[in-house]
C-alpha cells in the first residue's frame, strides 16, 4: 500500500486546521461550561453562585450573582482567553443590583488565590452587616470609592488598598446618628490591611478610627467620635452609648471580632 506523503507545509496546514477546529470549539463552549465545571474546581471561586446563567463561555451573564454573603444582583463577565490556558482564570466582571454596582478585573487562581484590580464600586454600607455578624453598631449611607488592588486566600491574605468615600454616613444601633461624610484610605499591613476612617470636617460627628484586618478574618478596630456642636445633647447622648468619654468630649470605642465565613 501507498504511503500518503505529507509536505511540510501540508503538516503545516494540518496543524492551523486543528488549532482553528480547537479555538472554535472553546469559544463555542456556552457559559453553564464555566460555572458547571470550571468555578467549582478553583477553590477561589467556591463561594461564588450563578444563576440564570447564559451567552458563553468568555462572555455571558448571570441574572442572580453571589457572592459569599453578598447579593451582586445582575452579573456579566468576559474571559481573557490566555489567562485560562497559563492557570489563571482572568475576568473582567461588572455587577448592578438597584442602588449597587461596581466592575473590577479579577484574577482566580488554581491554588486559590484571588486578585483584583481597579475595583471600582459604589453600595449601600449596610451591605457590609452579613460581613460581621454579631457586630454592636448598625451602619447606614453609601460607600462609593476605587481599590487599586486587592488580594485574597481565605484563612490567609486580605490586602487591599485604595480610598473609599462613606457618604451620608449614620449609626442606627444602638442609637440613630446622622453623621455627615467620611473619608476611608486603606493600605496593606502584613497579610491583611488597615483602613482609617476619618470624617470630612463638616458633619455633625467628628471621627477618626482605625480597622485592622488580618489575613485569619480577625479584625480590631479603635479610635473615637465627639459630636462637633457640644450642645447638641442628643448626639452626645447617643455617643454615650457606644464609648466611653474623655476630657476632651471624645468618646472612645474599642471592637475586636472576626469576619464571618471567613476561615
Amino acid at each position: 500500500m501507498p504511503r500518503l506523503k505529507i509536505t511540510k507545509t501540508g503538516r503545516r496546514l494540518i496543524y492551523l486546521g486543528v488549532a482553528a477546529y480547537l479555538v472554535f470549539l472553546l469559544h463555542a463552549l456556552p457559559a453553564s461550561f464555566l460555572t458547571h465545571y470550571i468555578l467549582p474546581a478553583m477553590p477561589a471561586a467556591r463561594s461564588v453562585k450563578l444563576q440564570g446563567v447564559h451567552g458563553s463561555i468568555w462572555q455571558g451573564q448571570a441574572s442572580d450573582a453571589r457572592f459569599a454573603n453578598f447579593n451582586l444582583g445582575k452579573l456579566d463577565w468576559h474571559v481573557r482567553s490566555w489567562g485560562l490556558l497559563l492557570g489563571k482564570l482572568k475576568l473582567h466582571l461588572k455587577f448592578n443590583q438597584d442602588s449597587m454596582h461596581g466592575a473590577a478585573y479579577v484574577d482566580l487562581g488554581l491554588g486559590g488565590s484571588v486578585t483584583a484590580e481597579d475595583v471600582n464600586m459604589q453600595f449601600p454600607a449596610q451591605n457590609l452587616m452579613p460581613l460581621m455578624y454579631g457586630f454592636p453598631i448598625s451602619i447606614a449611607g453609601e460607600l462609593r470609592g476605587n481599590l487599586k488592588q486587592v488580594n485574597i486566600e481565605r484563612g490567609r491574605v486580605l490586602q487591599a488598598q485604595g480610598r473609599i468615600v462613606w457618604q451620608n454616613a449614620a449609626l442606627r444601633a444602638p442609637q440613630n446618628i446622622e453623621m455627615g461624610d467620611y473619608l476611608i484610605t486603606v493600605e496593606p499591613v502584613n497579610l491583611g490591611s488597615k483602613m482609617v476612617i476619618k470624617d470630612q470636617g463638616r458633619g455633625p460627628v467628628q471621627a477618626e478610627i482605625t480597622i485592622f484586618t488580618k489575613g485569619s478574618g480577625d479584625y480590631r478596630m479603635k479610635g473615637w467620635l465627639k459630636a462637633r456642636d457640644a450642645s447638641q445633647q442628643s448626639i452626645t447622648e447617643a455617643l454615650r452609648l457606644i464609648g466611653r468619654a474623655d476630657n476632651s468630649g471624645r468618646y472612645w470605642v474599642g471592637l475586636t471580632g472576626k469576619l464571618r465565613g471567613w476561615k
